[in-house]
């Protein structure tokens, strides 16, 4: 629409084969699991994106974009046990959600940064699941539970001085929200934050760019979960 607006939209079809962990093993005998079928998703993504005229004192940059995912054949982890990983098609999923992302430099060398995601993530079809007492008492999982692994909130901020050349430094915070560890979402990792902090030097040595940086994660030694096994039994 103009020099500081773009708007955009792109669709794309997905297809998806089953990689040679995921047919391994199956879940009753010995040999390959060929019943495994390949996923396919139809995705569209649209947005727009908005920055400051050239010459602006504060440069100040911004997106937003809405995502929709529908697959078709999902293949999620059947179960997880002794490190036995097994793998099924579960009918048809859906993931679709927000993402928004904002910059701007209020100063000379200065720059702030914040971007937050939205991820609904969902199964759209019930499907048959082992019948173990912890993993899945009722032999199904039903439509609609949340897809295990993903979390639905995510936000990301930092501050930063950044000149071209010399000292750099910056602090930053991440937030994530609970995690699904089971098909039957009968459990979750807990939400957590995390704080940062870098600093770093920049030299420049003829046709050399050298950087160094130092960084300090987790400022406050918060004990959380970074990632999940899925149906661990």
């Amino acid at each position: 629409p103009s020099e500081q607006w773009r708007i955009y939209a792109a669709v794309g079809r997905g297809f998806e084969t089953p990689t040679f962990n995921e047919l391994a093993y199956r879940a009753v005998g010995t040999g390959l699991n060929f019943s495994l079928r390949p996923s396919r998703s139809d995705n569209l993504e649209a947005g727009v994106k908005w920055r400051t005229a050239p010459g602006a004192a504060t440069r100040m940059e911004a997106t937003a974009a809405f995502f929709h995912t529908a697959t078709q054949d999902e293949i999620v982890t059947q179960s997880n046990t002794g490190g036995r990983s097994t793998f099924q098609n579960a009918g048809a999923s859906q993931r679709q959600g927000l993402e928004l992302a904002a910059s701007i430099t209020p100063a000379r060398h200065w720059l702030a940064q914040l971007s937050y995601t939205l991820l609904d993530a969902r199964y759209r079809d019930a499907f048959v699941c082992p019948v173990n007492v912890n993993l899945c008492p009722a032999g199904r999982v039903p439509a609609g539970n949340r897809i295990p692994g993903t979390a639905r909130n995510a936000l990301a901020a930092e501050l930063g001085w950044r000149p071209p050349t010399g000292w750099r430094a910056g602090v930053d915070a991440r937030y994530l929200g609970s995690v699904a560890v089971n098909d039957v979402n009968s459990d979750a990792a807990a939400s957590f934050v995390t704080l940062g902090a870098h600093v770093g030097y920049v030299l420049i040595l003829d046709r050399w760019n050298i950087a160094a940086t130092a960084r300090v994660d987790n400022l406050s030694n918060r004990r959380y979960a970074g990632s999940v096994i899925v149906n661990e039994g």
